[in-house]
């Protein structure tokens, strides 16, 4: 698909769209806002995480594995 192409088959698919909700997603995106945002409830446990990794508190899939087979055992 040419460059041309592409924007023409992008400005008919937005001509035919109404979702202003998705609309105003693609805006923002095109004028690089922040478009994914975490939410705030999330935060928190992102950081947990990290905290976790950076203090080596982390498990291998295989550690995971096994506990998850002994927790189904039970």
């Amino acid at each position: 698909m040419t460059l041309v192409e592409l924007k023409n088959s992008i400005h008919e698919k937005i001509d035919n769209l109404n979702d202003t909700h998705f609309l105003e997603m693609v805006n923002d995106l095109l004028i690089q806002k922040n478009v994914f945002v975490i939410p705030e409830h999330m935060k928190e446990g992102i950081r947990q995480g990290e905290d976790d990794i950076r203090n080596g508190r982390v498990f291998t899939m295989e550690d995971f594995e096994k506990k998850y087979e002994e927790w189904l055992k039970e």
